[in-house]
């Protein structure tokens, strides 16, 4: 990878992750002074300059990584270290790009929510959405497969996203239909708390 190259990796996966990095370290490491900061996220660029950011899959890990690897260099090197720091850079945990529970929870409900929506389809609708939006599948191949012509299919696609849509915007609107549907249940139960 030439300069040119590396300056456009850096300005486009790592540049905007500077201020949640910035972030970061202000929540986990209270004793970093604003400076220290400085230096560390420009020896972090220096590193990555110095690597093969080719074979880099995830940017925000790396980087995450290297930033939390120097704290550790710095505190090794520093002749004083104050003993929160100490604690702080070992209990620092990188964030991950892996779902929490929470949201893996919150997934699974939408998830179980449009299977729901799209089982009330007519049967012909219920197939070629799921053949497109579950298998993947073409118009074309669609049409082969329910052996059917392309503009039919166009036909049974079009109702069924305007159903699924027409029954995610009514839920939404109408806490009645979302509690009938088991969703929000837990929002309704904790605001009643």
């Amino acid at each position: 990878m030439d300069d040119r190259a590396k300056h456009l990796w850096i300005a486009t996966h790592i540049l905007p992750l500077e201020a949640e990095v910035r972030g970061w370290l202000r929540r986990h490491v209270h004793t970093l002074k604003t400076e220290d900061a400085d230096d560390l996220l420009q020896e972090a660029y220096t590193r990555l300059w110095l690597i093969d950011l080719s074979k880099i899959e995830n940017a925000r890990g790396y980087l995450y990584a290297i930033v939390r690897n120097l704290l550790g260099e710095h505190a090794r090197r520093a002749r004083i270290v104050p003993m929160e720091r100490l604690g702080e850079i070992e209990a620092l945990r990188i964030p991950s790009d892996e779902p929490g529970p929470e949201r893996q929870a919150t997934a699974r409900q939408e998830l179980e929510r449009l299977e729901r929506i799209v089982e009330a389809l007519p049967e012909r609708c219920r197939r070629a959405f799921q053949l497109q939006k579950f298998r993947g599948l073409s118009q074309r191949e669609i049409a082969q497969t329910m052996n059917i012509s392309e503009k039919t299919v166009e036909k049974h696609l079009a109702t069924a996203l305007l159903r699924v849509l027409d029954t995610l915007k009514q839920e939404e609107s109408d806490p009645a239909a979302q509690l009938a549907a088991g969703v929000g249940e837990h929002e309704t139960r904790t605001s009643k708390d």
